[in-house]
């Protein structure tokens, strides 16, 4: 018998960020320096936002 270990789910960028700002959920530490600056950052954030595309 198998043993479901997790479930995944889909929620706005709004919301997973608004349970951010109000601690309902935390990101944790990094624990090495940060080495992307802000447009490779910018440049992330955009393409995990943008519609995914088929081959």
């Amino acid at each position: 018998m198998k043993t479901q270990k997790y479930s995944v789910n889909q929620h706005l960028i709004e919301t997973i960020l608004a349970w951010v700002n109000s601690g309902e959920i935390a990101i944790p530490e990094i624990q090495r320096p940060f080495v992307w600056d802000a447009t490779k950052v910018r440049d992330l954030m955009d393409s995990l936002y943008q519609p995914a595309t088929s081959p």
